[in-house]
This record gives structure tokens, sequence and C-alpha cells, in this order.
């Protein structure tokens, strides 16, 4: 099972690279549209091209990314208590933290000298919920996230172990709530209210996700008596999320067209957590995914995915903006610009590790990448 979680983890980071490619694919295709196209287009004159909705259909498909992460993230900490513990050592605890928080601020904290570098200052108070919340990058949301489920962990454990199906019932509920407070602006309303609710759970907050990690948790303690039940039910969850694939795409657009805006960010669905769901359960059903090709491959890049996760946003915004600075031309061609953002979105970080990792700087490797 550990094999098959590195393997997923792996799959993940893949698909986080994925999911941020096809973002700046959409960055270029509506707000630098005027790079290469001809002075009389518009911003949104691509909206319903082939590359549109091949960008759309590569973020329905890699949605469960993230829930999995904090789904390996739970299982290991349900390994790491035991069965025989009653609960996890606050020294285990206080150490996964800090094996996250270092290498966290550290690359934080070179986001935000670079910042300063382009003459961006702002106040203490700034800096430090920057470093609270993970603003120092879009995606940094995730490992303050990630560190409040481990100091909730000895609230979590007790319940994951004698009262499973409640606990993950009423986290499942609070996964529900805080989905539906994004429905109003979703479908169009834009009273100052709606705009608040929206924004009433952040993304960095642990409400916000507490269903995936308490999941994690729960099969970690639960895996036998769960796959037997699995067994019989796997080809259900499978075909759930080959049919909610499409089915998603067509939900964003149609949330999009009853919403009278040309364009939005994407938010999680019910229908999303629904197929995320499908495709846990089933890659925990099926024992066949061990033997994908490349799979070897695939899970070494499971036990570096805290590191490639860290590096490769950054990566990425650099090239985005060195092509539309050098190569304007070609962010008008997606079947070219993807392929440099994945390559580069996931290569750079593995050679970067793999210098550190076989050079004398290989004494600071678990403090940059964890």
């Amino acid at each position: 099972m550990f094999k098959r979680l590195l393997l997923l983890n792996g799959i993940s980071v893949i698909c986080v690279i994925l999911f941020h490619a096809a973002g700046w694919g959409f960055v270029a295709m509506f707000s630098w549209a005027h790079q290469y196209m001809p002075a009389a287009a518009t911003d949104f004159d691509q909206l319903g091209s082939i590359a549109y909705y091949v960008l759309q259909t590569i973020e329905q498909l890699v949605v469960f990314a993230v829930p999995s992460f904090l789904f390996v993230s739970g299982f290991f900490v349900a390994f790491a208590t035991g069965r025989t513990h009653s609960n996890m050592a606050w020294a285990t605890i206080w150490a996964r933290i800090k094996k996250m928080a270092i290498p966290y601020l550290i690359w934080s904290g070179a986001l935000i000298f670079g910042l300063l570098l382009q003459g961006t200052i702002y106040s203490p108070d700034k800096y430090l919920k920057m470093l609270l919340t993970g603003q120092a990058n879009p995606a940094y949301y995730y490992v303050p996230l990630l560190i409040q489920y481990y100091l909730l962990s000895p609230l979590i454990i007790p319940l994951a172990k004698k009262h499973w199906l409640p606990l993950l019932i009423v986290t499942g509920i609070i996964q529900i709530a805080v989905q539906l407070t994004y429905y109003p602006a979703i479908l169009g309303f834009d009273q100052p209210m709606v705009q608040t609710l929206s924004t009433l759970i952040p993304k960095w907050l642990f409400l916000s996700r507490l269903f995936w990690f308490t999941l994690g948790v729960v099969v970690g303690f639960h895996l036998t008596e769960l796959k037997l039940w699995l067994e019989r039910v796997k080809w259900v969850w499978l075909t759930l999320a080959v049919v909610l694939l499409p089915l998603g795409v067509l939900e964003w657009e149609f949330y999009l067209h009853i919403s009278g805006q040309q364009w939005m960010d994407p938010r999680e669905t019910l229908l999303d957590s629904v197929y995320t769901l499908a495709v846990i359960l089933s890659f925990l059903a099926f024992d066949q995914i061990a033997s994908i090709p490349f799979s070897k491959q695939i899970a070494d890049l499971g036990s570096k995915s805290y590191g490639i996760y860290l590096i490769h946003s950054p990566v990425m915004t650099f090239a985005a903006r060195g092509i539309y600075h050098f190569a304007p031309a070609i962010l008008g061609y997606q079947i070219i610009f993807q392929p440099i953002m994945i390559i580069l979105g996931l290569g750079v970080p593995v050679i970067f590790m793999e210098i550190v990792n076989r050079s004398p700087a290989r004494r600071f490797y678990q403090y940059l990448f964890g």
C-alpha cells in the first residue's frame, strides 16, 4: 500500500503541474492575447476554441491532485500513530511540521526577497501574514493548510479509530457547506455580501479541505475492512470517475454561461468533490494500478513531491513571464506553450534536487526540500 500511495503522490504532483500549466495557458489565451493577436482582436476571441476546451478538460481531469496529497498525508498520520497507540506523539507531529516549515520558509523568503529587488515593499505585518497563509506564492497555501491538519491530528485520530463514520459524515458536511459558499459568486450574483461569502473560508484555512485529510486517516486505520467493501464496488467508483470527467467540464461551462461573465477563476464544485472521491477510491480498489507504465519513476517523484511542489510554481511563473517578454509568439500556440511549461515545471525542480543531492550541499537537502 505504501508503494501505491507514493505512486498516487507522484501522479498528484504531475497533475498539479498540469493544472498550473493549464492556468498559464488561460493567462496566455485571455490576459496576454495582445502580445500575439492582431490589433483588432479582443481578449476573449479564443473562448470556445479547441485549445480552450483541451485546457478545460485538463483542469477537470487533475482536480483531484491536492485532495490526494491531503489524503496521503492523513494515511501516513495513521501509520505513524500505529494501531497500538491511542494517539500520535507530539514529538512526531512537531518533527513533521519542522520538516515542512523550514523549506517552506526558505522558499517563501526567497520569493519575498525577489519582490524586494523589484521594489515591492510591504509592512512587517503583511510579511507575517504572507508567511502564515502561504501568500508568497499562490500554490503555497497548501503548506499552512497541511500544518493545521497535523496540529489537529490529536483530535482527529481518536475519532478516526472509534467513530470513523460519524467523523466522515461531519467533515463531509463541512466540506459541502464550504463549497456551497462559492455558488452565489459562481452563479453571477455580484452583491458585496456574495463576494464576502465566497472568500469567507480561504483555501489555507483548515475547514476548506478537512474531509480529505480525515478520509486518509480513517482509511489508514481501517484499510482492511474498507478494501473488502471497495472490492465489491470498485467498478461503480471507476465508472463514476469516467462519467463525471466530461460532466465536470460541461458543468463549468454552464456556470460560466449563466453567470454572464466571460471568465471566472476555477472553483471546486460539489461535482468535483464527488469526482475526486471516485478517483481516490478507484486508486485504492484496483491492484492493477501499481503496474501502470513508468510506475517506479512516478513513485520516485512521489517521494520528492514536496520539494517539487515548492519549486515548480515559481519556475513556471518565471518561464511564463520570460516567454511573454522574449518570445511572445509562443503564447499563441498552446501545443508548444504547454509542453514548455510542463517540462520546465517538472524538470527544473527534479534536476535541481538531484544536483543538490549529488553535491557537497547534500547536507542541506532536507532543509531545502523536506
